[in-house]
């Protein structure tokens, strides 16, 4: 949990201040790398505990965030090759106005910039928030108020990481 956590916030951090559209893209690898072992964690946790739900909830989480991660950070990076095929540049400040001129293209990276935030209807939403629900489930068990301490670290994460695609897309 810890190592998920830590993960999922330096990750989003170190994205946050790229200006290589690509290294960006990479360092959300790694926040995303966090989520996975947030639920792995919690189901970890869970196993120890023997709290089947946990179990339940956490792997539930980690394998679908695996299998969302796969398609949305694939459909981001062919976007962005595509953008810096058309502009022949990788420094995401310069590129304003591309939506107009790539509608497809701006189209189904903001597809993919919504899933990878984890906001609905996105199919990242869905995996977050099953390791959410495993924490919440997790907060008032007695003796089980620990492995909820990295919801917030979770919290903060995707609100990072909507103030980075925003800037992005």
């Amino acid at each position: 949990l810890v190592l998920g956590a830590l993960a999922a916030f330096f990750g989003v951090l170190f994205a946050l201040s790229q200006h290589d559209l690509k290294r960006l893209l990479a360092f959300h690898s790694i926040e995303n790398v966090g989520i996975i072992l947030l639920g792995l964690g919690l189901a970890m946790a869970g196993r120890s505990m023997g709290r089947p739900d946990w179990v339940l909830l956490g792997l539930a989480g980690c394998l679908l965030h695996v299998w969302n991660h796969a398609l949305f950070k694939s459909l981001l990076f062919l976007g962005a090759g595509s953008v810096v095929r058309a502009t022949g540049s990788r420094e995401v400040e310069g590129m304003g106005g591309l939506a107009r001129r790539m509608p497809a293209t701006g189209a189904l990276f903001l597809t993919g910039a919504v899933a990878i935030c984890g906001l609905p209807p996105g199919n990242g939403f869905v995996s977050e928030l099953l390791v959410y629900l495993g924490m919440a489930r997790a907060a008032v068990e007695p003796g089980g108020a620990w492995a909820a301490l990295p919801a917030p670290v979770l919290a903060a994460t995707g609100a990072l990481a909507v103030a980075c695609f925003v800037k992005v897309v």
